[in-house]
């Protein structure tokens, strides 16, 4: 038995491994997509014939986001703080990928002269973060990728980091209206962060004065889900607010989720399987984030965000240089430079930047508190 709070309460969860598990579940989806057929298939998929390995990932990361984002808001109780850790989290490595993506994949990668390419705009609005981030704006440079099974995509995961944004705004506007601190404060929190995703909101390309009259509410539709998705992130998200606000009544049993996974079994042909699997699937996703069995494997370095956004980008390059080889063989081949990318990615602009604004924000402490430096206690309790 292992209690949900505890695990959210103190740096003893094995969160980190998940978060790096789902990442490396995405890049590894991804390589059916972007190598050329080779007579193999998403085993996952194909086992459950709705979600594969990617799915399942970035349904992971929103569950994990749901919990630690309501738990961050609720221990700093700020919405300064909140804000700037929020984009702290976000921004400065999406800004270093645009870099990247400019200034070396591009050069090295375009068919067009290089003295086309930087004369481009399509070149330059890739330094956009803003329209990255919150207008759900991709990475695409003139000449390159054009050629390859997923064309032009510089980094498709970019699509769900607007999702997140929106997510965030309801925990702000849930925290600011006092719900995060009881269960059913969360409960309606979650309630009302499912109604906005119901509300799907259609922005126009550019935020201005004269294209605000252009926003667009109207009910989502319901069968259009993400391309290689058969739900969607956002609900995910909302369930982790929930479950942080349940967190003191919910206990975490290995035999549950075996419990769990066998009724999943028994009903896989049925109609319910779907929702029988999603139900396992979040408790397991605890299970592993909260067993001890698991604490040796934990990461020292969260480098899971640097290998979801470079995962793609790596997997484009070596699928324009060698289109023919196996989904296998070219994740083997782009794996160090992703794992490369990421760490660079965290030890030089995330954990720098989540550190400096810990210490900026950080709040006095009372005599005889722990006063270790920042570096002594360690980067994972800079990223919550």
């Amino acid at each position: 038995m292992h209690p949900l709070s505890h695990a959210l309460s103190r740096n003893g969860n094995n969160f980190d491994l998940v978060r790096l598990v789902a990442a490396v579940a995405v890049v590894y989806g991804h390589s059916y997509l972007l190598q050329a057929p080779d007579g193999s298939s998403d085993w996952v998929h194909n086992a459950l014939g709705f979600d594969g390995f990617g799915a399942l990932g970035v349904y992971a990361f929103f569950l994990l986001s749901g919990m630690l984002v309501t738990a961050s808001f609720d221990r700093q109780r700020s919405v300064p703080r909140f804000a700037v850790l929020r984009i702290a989290r976000l921004w400065p490595a999406v800004a270093l990928g645009s870099l990247v993506t400019v200034f070396i994949v591009g050069p090295l990668f375009t068919t067009l002269p290089l003295r086309e390419y930087f004369s481009s705009g399509m070149t330059w609005a890739n330094l956009d973060n803003f329209s990255t981030i919150v207008m759900n704006t991709g990475w695409a440079l003139p000449g390159v990728f054009e050629h390859n099974r997923f064309p032009v995509d510089v980094s498709s995961p970019l699509w769900t980091l607007p999702l997140q944004v929106r997510c965030y705004l309801i925990v702000l506007a849930a925290g600011m209206l006092g719900l995060l601190s009881s269960p059913r404060g969360a409960l309606l929190a979650a309630a009302l962060g499912i109604a906005a995703f119901v509300l799907r909101v259609h922005l126009p390309p550019h935020l201005t004065p004269h294209s605000l009259p252009l926003v667009q509410i109207g009910l989502r539709d319901f069968s259009d889900t993400p391309g290689g998705y058969s739900f969607w992130p956002e609900p995910f998200f909302m369930l982790g607010v929930l479950l942080y606000g349940l967190r003191e009544r919910i206990d975490i049993h290995g035999l549950m989720t075996l419990a769990l996974t066998m009724v999943f079994l028994v009903f896989r042909d049925t109609a319910g399987a779907q929702p029988l699997f999603y139900l396992a699937f979040v408790y397991g996703v605890l299970w592993v984030g909260t067993t001890p069995l698991l604490r040796r494997f934990v990461p020292r370095h969260d480098y899971s965000y640097g290998i979801y956004l470079y995962g793609f980008m790596v997997q484009q390059c070596v699928a324009n240089i060698a289109p023919q080889l196996s989904h296998v063989t070219a994740v083997l081949i782009a794996a160090p430079f992703i794992v490369l990318c990421a760490a660079l990615s965290w030890h030089c602009v995330e954990r720098p930047v989540l550190m400096w604004c810990r210490a900026r924000l950080a709040r006095p402490r009372a005599v005889g508190a722990d006063a270790r430096p920042a570096s002594e206690r360690g980067a994972r309790e800079t990223v919550r």
